[in-house]
């Protein structure tokens, strides 16, 4: 399943930047489907994060165990790892907390502007995260051709 990371992780990211879209238009024009359509993206985006948290902590018992590996790559491989692991848990956290405030019918929820400032953030912080899985990539790539 390690393998599978390239291909599980590009999915909650598209589907976050995608969200956070949804937000923001539903809040600017007032209308409730955009916004609920956000609330399920990402409720989908917080399932598969964590099928990309699997398949990227197998792929780092794969890394951690080359010694061999520059310390360039080891420095990118735990920013990846970090912000990947703090962002499947930020993800969570905010479909958790937003099915609550829609459970619960709470207006500032329903209609206000909290939930799409905080899918803004967090599709900008999976951005950064992939971006550091790309440098990560890059810096394996670089070592294994100077090898």
């Amino acid at each position: 399943m390690a393998e599978l990371h390239p291909f599980f992780v590009h999915f909650p990211i598209a589907i976050l930047v995608v969200s956070a879209a949804f937000d923001v238009y539903g809040a600017s024009r007032g209308q409730q489907q955009h916004t609920q359509t956000a609330f399920i993206l990402q409720l989908m985006a917080g399932v598969s994060a964590i099928l990309a948290a699997i398949s990227g902590n197998m792929a780092e018992t794969l890394v951690v165990d080359q010694k061999s590996l520059h310390q360039g790559v080891m420095e990118a491989f735990d920013k990846h790892t970090s912000m990947g692991n703090a962002m499947v848990w930020l993800i969570i956290l905010v479909a958790v907390g937003r099915t609550f405030a829609v459970l619960e019918k709470k207006e500032w929820a329903i209609k206000g502007w909290v939930f799409p400032i905080v899918s803004v953030v967090v599709a900008l912080l999976v951005i950064i995260a992939g971006l550091l899985g790309g440098d990560l990539s890059a810096s394996i790539l670089t070592f294994y051709i100077n090898l």
